[in-house]
């Protein structure tokens, strides 16, 4: 009976794994945060004490997570950025963060060379046009229509306000919006099979 009710608890661990996102579009601005915040993410150096992230709404959680997730990041899933992605950052007309961008895409380009957009993907990212959308901003809703096209299974953003549509975007398109924090508390009780 033991053996039984320790496989029985394993299950819903299992599905948790499972449903892990393994692509994952990254956000202008989460791009640009793990490049403005890289020596702390990659190599553990201090946030200086007077670096803006302080006096944002989680911004230091989000930075933190952002390590926590990188920690693992080569192993458990790809990160993904788009055309759009990178024009955004082109707009910006800031050199290190079209540098950052570009070694990102260079690693997008791979994974999506045998699993790119689909027909049906590309049929779902067009939905985005309907009206139940119109609270995305343009530059959102070009990025998720993106993601989407390009089969992301999340949409990672370390701003606020669209994780507060996520629910209604992950029933019609079936793509997850999170933040760092909300993705390395689902990843955490895993990042040990990947480190």
């Amino acid at each position: 009976m033991a053996h039984e009710n320790s496989f029985e608890r394993a299950g819903p661990i299992t599905s948790q794994l499972q449903d892990l996102p393994r692509r994952i579009f990254l956000d202008s601005c989460t791009a640009q945060t793990l490049r403005r915040h890289g020596a702390y993410i990659y190599e553990g150096e201090p946030i200086e004490a007077g670096d803006r992230v302080y006096g944002v709404t989680d911004g230091v959680a989000n930075v933190e997570a952002l390590r926590q997730i990188s920690s693992v990041s080569q192993r458990a899933f790809e990160w993904i950025v788009s055309t759009g992605s990178l024009n955004e950052a082109r707009e910006k007309r800031d050199r290190a963060h079209m540098q950052s961008l570009w070694d990102i895409a260079d690693h997008s380009r791979v994974c999506l060379e045998s699993d790119g957009p689909s027909p049906a993907s590309v049929a779902l990212s067009e939905r985005l046009g309907e009206a139940q959308f119109g609270y995305l901003s343009s530059a959102d809703r070009r990025l998720i229509q993106e993601a989407v096209a390009l089969r992301c299974n999340a949409f990672l953003k370390v701003e606020r306000r669209l994780p507060t549509n996520a629910a209604h975007l992950e029933k019609q398109l079936g793509i997850r919006v999170l933040t760092p924090i909300q993705h390395w508390a689902a990843l955490r009780p895993f990042a040990a099979l990947w480190v």
